[in-house]
């Protein structure tokens, strides 16, 4: 596989030369550059990253894949591009690697999801627009307002902490192969995600801890039938699993639902509560209007 220097505005990467040796970062092991000057231009932002967050394995890196153009279906390049470029949404994947000097493995994916606020605004209104992209996001825009403002009395999230936020960052999926687990890869890659520059900045990052189907073993009914109590058990118990692993990393219930959020900011009211005092899950309160009727069934069918 070809290594490449990891400064995104490298002369010699413009140019389609390759770099002769790559110098190593020495704090994590993870990021190369061709030359002293590279490494000079991108200390400062992977500094914060590679100190703070230090891997707990040689060589570890996040890669971002290209932008994702999933849904365009423009006859051209340049029609997809005018296309996405006024799209309220975006898909953005993230592969987990380590790298060594002969190879670069792939043990981790991430899928993240990031709604641009202002611009569902414009296509229509925040609700209407984001249940389109899939019924997760439509459930978790019942707790934002028709401009996107988080409503009030969501436990420990304040409409005030998202009041500056151009962005709903949701991670719909993080997957480490089976052999990297427990290694400690996922404390480590959450806080991280904070700073790929793909996110713009984010502040909070929402997900909503549950089992993969599609990676799980098929259902001794069948998949139109229903789970036999033991698959049922197994799968809770996977469930709970995954939920504990998002709150041992930071995240907290919003509100009484099945979705949660984590702050970049150690210093947020999240971080004060205790896991075994993080809320429970419970149902919304009735609707109050027709149109709050209308918008839960959307979202649920």
């Amino acid at each position: 596989m070809d290594l490449k220097c990891d400064n995104s505005n490298c002369p010699s990467a413009s140019s389609g030369e390759a770099a002769p040796k790559l110098l190593v970062c020495s704090g994590c092991s993870a990021v190369r550059y061709c030359s002293k000057d590279c490494q000079t231009a991108c200390w400062k932002v992977h500094n914060q990253v590679c100190w703070m967050h230090p891997a707990p394995l040689s060589g570890l890196r996040l890669r971002v894949e290209p932008e994702n153009k999933a849904g365009c279906y423009a006859e051209s390049d340049d029609e997809c591009h005018r296309e996405t470029e006024y799209s309220a949404h975006k898909i953005i994947n993230v592969k987990i690697e380590k790298t060594t000097a002969q190879e670069t493995i792939e043990v981790g994916t991430i899928k993240i999801q990031v709604i641009d606020i202002a611009m569902t605004n414009r296509n229509g209104g925040f609700f209407e627009c984001v249940n389109e992209y899939s019924h997760e996001l439509g459930k978790l825009a019942l707790h934002f307002d028709a401009r996107g403002r988080l409503r009030p009395n969501r436990g420990c999230w304040q409409p005030q902490d998202f009041r500056n936020e151009p962005y709903l960052v949701y991670l719909e999926e993080f997957v480490i192969q089976p052999a990297w687990r427990g290694k400690g890869l996922g404390t480590w890659v959450l806080p991280k995600l904070f700073h790929l520059e793909a996110l713009n900045g984010t502040q909070y990052i929402f997900t909503w801890p549950t089992v993969l189907g599609y990676l799980e073993p098929p259902l001794v009914n069948g998949p139109f039938g229903n789970p036999t109590p033991a698959e049922q058990a197994a799968w809770t118990i996977k469930r709970d699993r995954i939920i504990r692993f998002y709150q041992k990393a930071g995240f907290r219930r919003l509100a009484n639902s099945n979705f949660f959020c984590f702050a970049k900011n150690t210093s947020h009211l999240s971080y004060t509560i205790a896991i075994e005092e993080d809320a429970p899950v419970k149902e919304l309160p009735p609707p109050t209007t027709e149109e709050e009727v209308m918008r839960r069934y959307l979202a649920n069918h």
